[in-house]
């Protein structure tokens, strides 16, 4: 296959990441869940992860020296017992040469209920790292908002400075961003998807303009639309058809028979498009009859801001908890 870049391959992702020799600055990606639910053939662990591990050796092949790989997965449930795929897949970048700089988790508000354990409310995002210490990483660019952005130093030295960083605060290693769900403005007709915001902190701590970013699980295609809107290369697979036409449609931003991809999508158009009827769009998921072309927060502004907020109510929560003596 000849390499190309902003390229979405239609088919196994094995066989595209085999025959290309392009390389890349990041690998971002969540592969299938092994669930058995929606499309996906559920296989026994140990198939799972051995496939797994021939594409994290190809990933890792492609990766330049100075790059990175961010692996979002799950756990594996059977009758034997409960297994963080996670914790299997440590071994497989360790094995690869690779180095561990975070395990980011990122918690679930609501997903499956089980009824003989407790139930699963996070999943785990591997970095690891072609280099131990010659890889990218910018800071500045993902800082959030101090939660104290005034707090001043009392004494010492430093008194009256400011006791933080006056660009905001490392964002930490647990990522409370929205899951992409019912009423949730990217939400597609694919039932996994990444939040748009989480890909944008990930590529813009790792890279820089026209870098190019990976992701052989294409999906829904959140990497190839954040990548494209940060001026990234993005390249990729997917192996269903559905979802491979959608990734097109939502990296086209234009309508289809007058239907966007999501409402994101729509609101984006009429914000370009003031006069047009609404009436004469909809989007994929939409349940309304008519869509609602006017968010109702500043859609200009990430889940930065949000996560600050799911921080302060997590804190009042475990105080009352503490309160109550529990």
């Amino acid at each position: 296959m000849v390499d190309k870049l902003d390229y979405i391959h239609k088919g196994d992702t094995l066989k595209f990441l085999e025959s290309i020799n392009t390389k890349v600055d990041l690998v971002v990606s969540s592969p299938p869940y092994n669930i058995g639910r929606g499309k996906e053939k559920r296989k026994s662990l140990d198939l799972y992860i051995a496939y797994q591990t021939k594409v994290l050796e190809q990933c890792s092949r492609l990766l330049k020296p100075s790059g990175s790989i961010f692996w979002e997965v799950g756990s594996y449930t059977d009758e034997t017992g409960h297994y963080p795929l996670d914790i299997l897949m440590f071994p497989i970048f360790q094995k690869l040469g690779m180095f561990p700089k975070n395990r980011i988790i990122w918690p679930r508000a609501h997903g499956l209920q089980a009824s003989k354990r407790f139930t699963d409310r996070h999943e785990a995002i591997l970095w690891f790292t072609k280099s131990p210490d010659k890889y990218r990483f910018y800071l500045d660019n993902v800082r959030i908002p101090q939660l104290y952005p005034n707090k001043k130093e009392w004494a010492g030295p430093n008194k009256g400075k400011l006791s933080g960083n006056p660009l905001g605060k490392n964002p930490g290693d647990v990522w409370l961003f929205e899951n992409v769900k019912h009423n949730h403005e990217e939400q597609c007709i694919h039932p996994a998807q990444f939040p748009e915001s989480l890909i944008k902190r990930i590529i813009l701590s790792t890279t820089k303009k026209n870098d190019v970013v990976l992701d052989p699980y294409m999906g829904s295609g959140t990497t190839a639309v954040v990548a494209k809107d940060l001026k990234r290369h993005y390249l990729g697979a997917e192996i269903d058809s559905e979802y491979h036409i959608l990734i097109k449609r939502r990296l086209s931003g234009k309508p289809q028979n007058g239907k966007f991809v999501n409402l994101k999508q729509l609101r984006q158009y009429f914000a370009k498009h003031p006069k047009s009827n609404s009436a004469d769009f909809s989007f994929d998921a939409q349940t309304s009859k008519v869509p609602s072309t006017v968010a109702t927060t500043d859609l200009g502004k990430t889940l930065f801001d949000k996560e600050e907020l799911w921080h302060a109510i997590s804190v009042l929560f475990n105080s009352k908890l503490k309160m109550n003596g529990n």
